[in-house]
């Protein structure tokens, strides 16, 4: 059960990705919503799925919360603006930090959140995924 959760998880992660990416790096090709707050959602349904992912058998309300506080942690310490902590943003890696706090991502934070948590509910209910 534990290895077909993390086959799950592992591909949804796979496909969340790009699509996140494209938002940041294609934005013509989505509506202004999705162009806008779409990056964030999608890094939150990230934050979700790995979280799932390497802790499967914790519930889906556990993960949601723990997510959800991942992604605030990672909002918050952009309030920080020390002179080496701007550089470490300005990496590639930085795409991961961000650069400045806004109120809204943590709105799209706890929207992404939901989202995940709610597919998660949706495909362990399938059958392939229950515990008999």
């Amino acid at each position: 059960m534990k290895a077909k959760k993390r086959w799950l998880y592992f591909v949804l992660i796979m496909l969340n990705i790009p699509l996140g990416l494209a938002t940041r790096w294609a934005p013509q090709y989505f509506p202004t919503l999705v162009r806008i707050y779409g990056g964030d959602v999608f890094s939150a349904t990230c934050i979700f799925f790995g979280i799932r992912f390497l802790y499967p058998l914790k519930s889906i309300a556990k993960v949601s919360l723990i997510s959800f506080l991942v992604c605030i942690a990672i909002e918050v310490q952009q309030l920080y603006q020390a002179a080496w902590a701007v550089k470490l943003r300005n990496t590639p890696l930085g795409i991961l930090l961000g650069h400045g706090f806004l109120w809204s991502d943590c709105v799209c934070y706890a929207v992404g959140t939901l989202m995940a948590a709610g597919v998660a509910l949706l495909l362990e209910r399938l059958p392939y995924f229950r515990i008999f």
